[in-house]
């Protein structure tokens, strides 16, 4: 048992990056199923019920004394406010861009996402991603692209929103890094923080445009909607604990590759499972040159990690 514990904590930030891609799998596909299977097409609504279950969980945990972070402090408002609007604009745009996308097409395309995240952590953390890393992620990138482009149920507005998703969340994920420095909060603070202060844009934003239409939804009572919109938000959750987790342990790049590395298994499983996916060469070819991209990054990764560990032994 003891062991066991050791071998948890000196390879925490392997488990927390699993953690990470599993719950990012899992909820793209409950998302998808509320947003589409069940037919609440309100994005903006989906976000609103993730943020208010995000912050009642963090309450919670903090009344019963298993997290800490302080109450809310104006001068911390401040200096989050931008951490805040990416956060939100990622969630958004996220939902929008899945709701008139496919799943495999969508995981495709919000790889571009890595490659800002290296042009990102150049100019702003002053970070030089090495040469094979870069060329790994530009594959994978290109592959996507082709694989947006062999797609013959392309939605431009819907490519679009990845485009703006995949910006923003590479500064979400680099700007964890940079406002944890700045505040000295943890995790959990930055949470609480990010979801209260995005909180009353969300809900102005979801009365202007989808309160006609959730006002008059009927599909409340499906007991499979329930569910699905409540594993959605629970997941929600923990997608960000583990984002920000991950982003502190690792990296922001580590971060961002976990997110690709999963979307395989997600694009796998897309190609089959709601039935809006039409199959052409170029959409195949595409798909398997940007996984293929994936796997030699992760070998690179690999290679580099043991390359350190035998030079801390000797």
């Amino acid at each position: 048992m003891e062991s066991m514990l050791k071998f948890i904590s000196e390879n925490k930030g392997f488990f927390v990056a699993v953690g990470y891609g599993v719950t990012s799998v899992s909820i793209t596909f409950f998302n998808k199923a509320v947003l589409n299977y069940y037919n609440f097409n309100y994005s903006n609504a989906l976000t609103l019920g993730q943020m208010i279950f995000s912050l009642f969980f963090l309450v919670l945990m903090k009344q019963m004394g298993k997290i800490s972070y302080p109450d809310v402090n104006v001068d911390l408002c401040k200096k989050l406010f931008s951490l805040s609007l990416l956060f939100i604009l990622m969630v958004v745009s996220g939902l929008a861009a899945l709701a008139k996308t496919n799943v495999p097409l969508f995981s495709a395309l919000r790889r571009l996402s890595t490659l800002v995240v290296i042009l990102g952590e150049k100019m702003l953390l002053g970070k030089v991603t090495p040469a094979d890393e870069t060329q790994a992620v530009v594959v994978m990138v290109l592959g996507a692209l082709v694989a947006g482009w062999g797609d013959v149920t392309f939605d431009f507005v819907g490519s679009i929103y990845i485009l703006f998703n995949c910006v923003v969340t590479a500064g979400y994920l680099i700007y964890i890094a940079k406002k944890t420095k700045e505040t000295g909060l943890n995790t959990f603070g930055l949470m609480f923080y990010c979801n209260i202060l995005s909180m009353p844009a969300t809900i102005v934003l979801t009365f202007i445009t989808e309160w006609e239409g959730i006002s008059t939804f009927t599909g409340y009572a499906d007991l499979g909607f329930q569910f699905c919109f409540f594993m959605s938000s629970i997941q929600a959750f923990l997608l960000n604990y583990f984002i920000f987790l991950c982003s502190t342990l690792n990296s922001p790049l580590t971060t961002s590759i976990t997110g690709q590395i999963k979307s395989i298994l997600q694009t796998i499983i897309g190609l089959f499972m709601f039935g809006d996916v039409i199959l052409s060469p170029l959409l195949i070819f595409g798909l398997v040159v940007s996984t293929l991209a994936s796997f030699w990054y992760s070998f690179i990764k690999y290679a580099q990690t043991a390359a350190r560990k035998i030079t801390q032994s000797n």
